[in-house]
């Protein structure tokens, strides 16, 4: 640049040096894969489309590559591979409120009318790659088995969704993902075999999808984790992972229980989660120095 600079009148030199060192650690930033983690949660998923929305507007989610999410999060997952952030947000705010609660506490109807409403072909072929969490249905025994000696994760099955064989697969990957035990029926996949939320720990699914993103996809080292409740039941540890940039999200309200807050799809509720998910990622984002790609001139 040296050489280069002394054959530029001064104020040109100047421009071109300032420009090299905004640019160089941009391009390297943005040729960085990011991860996507998206844990379960009902109703409370609504947080995750708010960092959805917060990621976007900050030029992250558009770098990010793999999602690996369960129950909520594997359809929120789905959502936002396929379709724009504020459409992810109308079909929260007009579409879920009267279906997901219309003839049970979790309709699982109503699910799929949500879903047939998502263009799923997408994942056949795009980016990003999205993996669902599910656990296999069992009889009684072997649920009180289960319960004794499973650990967290240990029944867990994966289902890489883009890698079905057509969109029919992709949607039972996601009802079986998001089959609440006790309220939603087992969704019977492919394999013959019924499945229910991958969420359910006690008898060994995972809430928390970490392990098969970094399994599979040893590319990412920067990964964003979002929770539903504002005290998890179970979190990461951050220090099982030190060779990865981690980052936590956490909602900062009360996000309630089974009835006011997993089975809550009120339009109100989904409002505030929204709202608060992209307040809570904006305040994160700020504190790393990032400003929205709006805010650039060349946006």
């Amino acid at each position: 640049m040296s050489g280069l600079s002394r054959k530029l009148p001064g104020g040109l030199a100047r421009l071109l040096s300032i420009l090299l060192v905004f640019f160089v650690p941009l391009s390297a930033s943005v040729a960085e894969p990011l991860g996507l983690v998206l844990a379960g949660g009902g109703g409370k998923g609504a947080y995750q489309v708010g960092v959805w929305k917060a990621l976007s507007e900050y030029g992250l989610a558009q770098r990010v590559t793999v999602i690996s999410g369960t129950s909520v999060g594997a359809l929120n997952g789905v959502l936002f591979s396929c379709v724009s952030p504020a459409e992810a947000e109308r079909i929260w705010l007009e579409e879920v409120p009267g279906r997901l609660t219309r003839d049970a506490l979790i309709s699982q109807g109503g699910l799929q009318e949500v879903i047939d409403m998502v263009p799923v072909q997408k994942v056949l072929d795009s980016w990003p790659r999205v993996c669902a969490t599910t656990v296999r249905r069992r009889w009684i025994v072997g649920t009180i088995i289960n319960y004794v000696l499973s650990s967290v994760g240990s029944e867990a099955t994966r289902i890489w969704l883009n890698d079905e064989a057509d969109a029919h697969w992709v949607s039972q990957g996601l009802l079986a993902s998001a089959a609440f035990p006790g309220i939603c029926p087992a969704v019977r996949l492919k394999d013959g075999e019924e499945y229910v939320d991958g969420g359910w720990e006690a008898v060994g699914g995972d809430n928390v999808p970490i392990d098969p993103l970094v399994e599979a996809h040893s590319e990412i080292g920067n990964i964003f984790l979002v929770y539903c409740d504002e005290q998890p039941a179970r979190r990461v540890k951050v220090k099982d992972y030190d060779w990865l940039k981690v980052t936590e999200l956490i909602p900062s309200i009360d996000t309630a229980g089974l009835f006011d807050g997993t089975t809550n799809f009120s339009r109100n509720r989904i409002r505030l989660l929204i709202d608060t998910g992209y307040e809570d990622t904006v305040a994160v984002l700020k504190k790393r120095g990032l400003h929205p790609v709006s805010s650039y001139w060349f946006e």
